[in-house]
């Protein structure tokens, strides 16, 4: 988040706050980030690589069950800049080894039949602060080929913040919550189709105390205000109806 602009990051945490608080379900579900945060889009990747091959575990059939032990990156979890042009001028790639140890137990005794060394399960390719991979020698940037996950992306562009509502497929449309610095009021953007913020919330059932709580008194007058006359409504439900 911005820190050169004090009422542009108050009103910034006041918009995520009442996304986790007042539009989550499960807080815990709602991680918000910046679009171009890939520190944290790297951390990501690695932890859900690491946890899909934890989880895959253990497999078996009548006679034997098939564990692993100890996953986990030996690798360094950053990789700065001089390595990823070393490996770009020696046609290499830039990965972290997730490693492991294999265990073979008989399924009726749960005896250990066998176990490997620690050894290399995958190379998982590393996203650099550029948002690009690293593979043979070549650079790859894949921004209109990789999808996001569901969740919230915040950015700022000049004096404007958004979020970004990525939606999980096949549960509804993705919308875009937008902050106007000038007045203070959000907006919601679905298309083409923009409209207030309170306007929206409050069809959904969202009370004016919960919008206060979020935005604080002064941010919920001026969005009250821009959400109310017919206009308002007009362009919520050209939100609705698309």
């Amino acid at each position: 988040m911005p820190d050169n602009n004090p009422t542009i990051n108050n009103l910034m945490r006041a918009q995520q706050k009442f996304i986790s608080n007042v539009l989550a379900k499960d807080k815990k579900d709602i991680q918000v980030f910046r679009m171009d945060d890939y520190p944290t889009i790297r951390k990501i990747l690695f932890n859900n690589v690491k946890n899909a091959i934890s989880q895959r575990f253990p497999l078996y059939n009548d006679r034997y069950t098939l564990t692993i032990e100890d996953v986990d990156y030996d690798d360094p979890e950053d990789i700065d800049i001089a390595k990823q042009k070393q490996a770009i001028m020696d046609g290499a790639s830039v990965t972290r080894r997730l490693r492991g140890t294999w265990v073979l137990r008989d399924a009726k005794t749960d005896k250990e039949v066998s176990r490997t060394k620690r050894m290399t399960l995958m190379s998982v390719p590393y996203i650099t602060d550029r948002g690009t991979f690293i593979r043979n020698g070549h650079e790859y940037a894949f921004s209109n080929i990789m999808r996001m996950e569901p969740g919230v992306y915040t950015k700022q562009r000049d004096d404007e913040v958004s979020a970004q509502f990525n939606i999980q497929q096949g549960t509804g449309s993705g919308f875009n919550m937008m902050l106007m610095p000038n007045t203070g009021v959000f907006k919601i953007k679905r298309g083409t189709a923009t409209a207030p913020a309170y306007t929206v919330f409050h069809d959904l059932g969202v009370s004016d105390d919960q919008m206060k709580e979020a935005w604080g008194q002064e941010l919920f007058d001026k969005n009250k205000a821009a959400g109310t006359d017919e206009k308002a409504i007009q362009a919520a439900n050209k939100i609705y109806n698309m």
